[in-house]
């Protein structure tokens, strides 16, 4: 079997763990349809036969943000994203084969695309509440296309973008999902140990001048990737939700964020009592804006992510300019939505109930990235003491 059937293969079986009797939902893009037929044919010889598709066209949609005015554009066809709410409730597993395009719609005014990214993101929410809840298995995996091959510097063309995927997913590995499992005890142990420390906040300090202060929830508890649903394709981390009112001081970006294929570079955000007071960016300033604006619950952080530096994408030395995988490059934070699992109990409370226990509520979730390696993060215990748990951005190792 040759590698790209395989990592099709990979994705129905190792990552959303499906059998003959479930059903499919799969977003993909006209620009992957070969890759996406592979996904197909392997479901199908799995024995699925309930399979749905929504194919976004980007060379439509980027026609239509030059031409048409935001309400023309939020009531056509080729934006509506209304079928992942008809297909949450109906019980389908979500596979969003993802393909990035760095910087293909950096013609389109940058207000417009936040006006309809956010109003894409509402229009979903009953999704994003099944997600959330853990209600339905989901997974999003990256695609190579050519466009973001050609993006990438340091590569020759799609083929090494392919390659890189594969070694970094363990495709080439014999067993994928045996390799798959054996990363996962190793973060399900860090998960374990920092959820033991019952851990009060985190301190992070590096040269670029970051010097933050995060505050975890009571009964917060760090998560990590589980056998049964691999939700992304790669995964390095393990996180948490942090106290949405106890973050303080400034942190600094580590590496550029792409916001639908838009670049924000060397940017920084200024936080008193949770709440962004202050920010920055070299380019793309109003795309962040946007992303801070979305709602409340935006202008306040819902996940702390802790990866090594020293990490299988890192170690690439390519900023791939895709979210999956940069931000398992290294340590990241995410402006927005809250994790319920990362509390304990909170996959039974209602949105109320985990905004009192701190965990926060937005339509948004952004990664960004952080990690250097000089980053340094202490642990302050509920004894007082601090104990460094990250040195030179990579974890002091559990024994």
């Amino acid at each position: 079997m040759d590698n790209k059937r395989k990592y099709a293969k990979f994705l129905i079986e190792g990552c959303l763990n499906l059998s003959a009797d479930d059903k499919l939902f799969i977003i993909s893009s006209t620009i992957i349809n070969d890759f996406t037929n592979l996904v197909i044919d392997e479901a199908h010889k799995l024995g699925i036969t309930k399979i749905e598709t929504l194919m976004t066209e980007p060379f439509k949609q980027k026609e239509l943000y030059l031409n048409n005015s935001y309400e023309e554009i939020i009531n056509s066809p080729y934006f509506s994203k209304e079928k992942y709410n008809k297909m949450a409730k109906e019980g389908y597993a979500f596979l969003n084969l993802f393909s990035p395009m760095p910087g293909f719609f950096d013609e389109v005014n940058s207000e417009l695309l936040s006006q309809v990214s956010k109003y894409q993101t509402k229009s979903i929410s009953l999704y994003r509440d099944y997600q959330n809840k853990g209600l339905i298995k989901w997974n999003i995996s990256a695609v190579p296309n050519n466009l973001w091959a050609k993006s990438i510097d340091k590569l020759n063309g799609i083929d090494e973008l392919w390659d890189l995927v594969y070694n970094i997913c363990l495709i080439k590995t014999e067993n994928p999902k045996l390799a798959w499992q054996e990363k996962i005890n190793k973060l399900q142990k860090r998960a374990k140990y920092l959820n033991n420390l019952q851990i009060t906040k985190l301190v992070y300090k590096n040269s670029l001048g970051t010097d933050l202060e995060i505050g975890l929830p009571k009964g917060y508890l760090f998560q990590s990737a589980e056998g049964k649903n691999l939700v992304n394709m790669p995964t390095e981390e393990v996180f948490t939700s942090p106290n949405r009112l106890e973050v303080n001081g400034k942190v600094y970006s580590a590496t550029d964020l792409y916001y639908n294929n838009n670049l924000i570079s060397n940017f920084w955000l200024e936080f008193k009592d949770g709440q962004i007071i202050n920010f920055d960016a070299e380019r793309g300033k109003e795309i962040l804006k946007g992303i801070i604006e979305t709602d409340e619950g935006s202008h306040y952080l819902g996940e702390v992510a802790l990866v090594d530096y020293d990490s299988p994408i890192s170690n690439t030395n390519i900023i791939f300019k895709n979210t999956l995988y940069d931000e398992n490059a290294s340590c990241h934070l995410a402006i927005g939505e809250s994790f319920a699992e990362c509390l304990q109990n909170g996959l039974n409370m209602n949105n109320e109930e985990l905004l009192y226990h701190g965990l926060n509520q937005s339509n948004e979730h952004v990664d960004f990235f952080i990690g250097t390696p000089d980053l340094k993060i202490k642990a302050v215990l509920p004894n007082g003491e601090d104990l460094v748990i990250m040195e030179n951005g990579n974890f002091v190792e559990v024994q």
